[in-house]
């Protein structure tokens, strides 16, 4: 195995074809409004009429992201993510909720349902393709992931082949709760959040405006960072352009009062993980730091993983020159007949 070849296993992504997206929805006018704008921003489409006829899609197609509403008749979308999420061949694909609900707690039932995003009806397009990029990014990790430890596997049975088995030393255990920075130029709030996330277990950090915030993160680990987009001086937008320098691999998780505002949309594309919209409940920004902190870990982990790969690789080939080497000797030390 030459070096372009092994780069290429490590690098390879979902194909060259556009990621295919399936769309759950009873209502003929709401699937071909997302389809249209899907289909403009160059993905690969199909749709669904209700609940049982996406899941039969899900496993028929196996699309790299669903969108999928919430209210159906017969299967609701609860149900229908439930299933998807809890099947061995679907539990990997995607789900965004896209609905006429807006109260908190549909959001937190569709979050424990499974769901990975949610977005509420009307929508802006704008608004649409950012969440649809951001789960896409997810799962072309996830899929990146997989194959990195697939080929980790093959490389270690290459190398068990070759060596004496050495005793395997385990990673050691990542720690119950992160490390959480609160930015709010509000006192009220951010005490409020911290003692939140402090009852859960979490270690919390409070910045009270934008440069205390970066000279933070300049000298402390951060795992997440809770993060107001109104503040006076430098705005939550400055401050999460350069935390995507300082802290690239931290999500960020914005606090904002109008979730459809061009400030949410905008700190979107600059990389946020997701937002909160201000009057939450407590239970609500607890789930949405739990998932920002696994997409952190997962992040932390893959990269460990490749270099844990990478390294494989630079002993397997090492192995194999040495035994080329062996054997070029064995030729030479031949005698002539």
């Amino acid at each position: 195995m030459d070096a372009e070849q092994e780069e290429a296993i490590m690098t390879k992504s979902m194909g060259d074809s556009p990621p295919h997206i399936l769309v759950v929805d009873d209502e003929q006018q709401n699937r071909e409004l997302i389809e249209a704008i899907l289909l403009a921003s160059g993905y690969e489409v199909s749709l669904a009429g209700g609940g049982e006829e996406g899941l039969a899609a899900a496993h028929e197609k196996t699309p790299d992201l669903m969108i999928l509403d919430l209210m159906m008749p017969g299967l609701s979308g609860f149900e229908v993510c439930a299933r998807v999420k809890t099947d061995p061949q679907t539990s990997g694909i995607p789900v965004l909720f896209v609905t006429a609900l807006s109260q908190l707690g549909d959001k937190e039932r569709a979050l424990a349902a499974g769901g990975d995003d949610f977005l509420t009806k009307p929508f802006q397009r704008a608004e649409l393709l950012t969440r649809v990029e951001a789960l896409l990014k997810v799962r072309h990790l996830n899929r990146n992931l997989e194959r990195a430890l697939a080929y980790l596997h093959a490389l270690e049975l290459a190398r068990h082949a070759d060596q004496p088995r050495k005793e395997s030393r385990l990673p050691p255990p990542e720690p119950a709760s992160g490390v959480v920075l609160v930015v709010d130029d509000e006192l009220l709030p951010r005490q409020l959040y911290a003692d939140v996330l402090r009852e859960e277990g979490y270690v919390v950090l409070e910045a009270e405006n934008g440069p205390q915030a970066l000279e933070i993160a300049r000298q402390e680990t951060i795992d997440v960072v809770l993060l107001d987009i109104m503040m006076p001086g430098m705005s939550g937008l400055e401050v999460l352009s350069k935390l995507g320098e300082l802290v690239p691999d931290s999500p960020v998780v914005i606090v904002t009062a109008h979730p459809t505002s061009d400030n949410a949309i905008a700190a979107l594309r600059l990389g946020a993980f997701d937002f909160i919209v201000k009057g939450f409940k407590n239970q609500v920004m607890l789930t949405t730091v739990a998932r920002a902190l696994d997409r952190r870990r997962l992040t932390v982990r893959n990269r460990g993983l490749i270099r844990q790969l990478e390294a494989k690789v630079q002993e397997l080939l090492a192995i194999l020159a040495e035994h080329a080497r062996q054997s070029g000797r064995g030729l030479r030390l031949q005698p002539e007949e």
